[in-house]
């Protein structure tokens, strides 16, 4: 079963805030349904920032943003807090969210992350590739200074060397995300899953470009905002409004 590691995590990720909320974590997370306006083939799943619940990620409107576009989409909010990280509880919840999903007919799965949440949905799909039918990362992030600076040095995802394969788990799972994004990257323009979305003044903002070689061109969308929800809403209301006029 993918881990991740209990304490490396929580320091890489103190530098995201100060506090947040804390849960049971020997349940599965709380989660918020918000159905669509039609009847739903699509399930968007959305995963919290650190310092978010339910509340927050409903106030948020990220529902709207998906409704306006999707209004045949369902919209669960899941408050996958920092502790499901911590206690190696996030990927296995996850990914009984996804399958569940799959179980009640849902023809498409999408992940939407938020920071934390975008660094999860990488995770994701990194220790199951190509489960989720679209990935939106909004200001993911991703990883402590000292990876993101071997993966610069390097000259980027295209010089860097990817390790092999392995679960991610204590002391791997920074360099395996980016071994997932190497792979994503390999693909003639970008995975076409996936999408990145980010503030121009957002704290992550220098660092979403070594993400970008794995994103199709067109999948960046970037406008001004900084490292919150009044941010992240708008731009995530154009990728899926994108999305939608793609698919047609």
């Amino acid at each position: 079963m993918p881990t991740l590691s209990r304490w490396t995590l929580l320091i890489a990720l103190g530098m995201l805030t100060g506090c947040y909320p804390i849960r049971d974590t020997s349940r599965p997370p709380a989660m918020k349904m918000l159905p669509g306006t039609a009847p739903a083939h699509t399930l968007v799943i959305v995963l919290p920032g650190i310092a978010d619940n339910l509340a927050s990620l409903e106030a948020g409107g990220i529902g709207t943003a998906v409704h306006d576009a999707w209004p045949d989409a369902d919209v669960l909010l899941v408050e996958m807090t920092i502790g499901y990280y911590k206690n190696s509880r996030m990927l296995p919840a996850l990914h009984d969210i996804v399958s569940s999903a799959r179980g009640k007919g849902y023809r498409h799965v999408w992940l939407v992350g938020a920071s934390l949440g975008g660094m999860g949905a990488l995770l994701y799909d990194t220790a199951w590739p190509d489960e989720a039918d679209g990935i939106v990362l909004l200001a993911p992030f991703l990883g402590e200074d000292a990876t993101l600076a071997q993966i610069r040095s390097a000259g980027g995802l295209a010089g860097w060397t990817a390790p092999a394969p392995a679960t991610p788990g204590p002391g791997n799972w920074q360099v395996q995300i980016w071994r997932r994004a190497k792979a994503w990257a390999s693909r003639p323009d970008g995975d076409p899953r996936v999408w990145l979305a980010y503030g121009d003044r957002d704290k992550f903002a220098p660092n979403m470009p070594l993400l970008a070689p794995a994103v199709p061109r067109e999948h960046v969308v970037t406008g001004p905002g900084i490292h919150e929800w009044t941010s992240w809403t708008p731009l995530a209301a154009k990728v899926f409004a994108a999305a939608h006029r793609t698919a047609d």
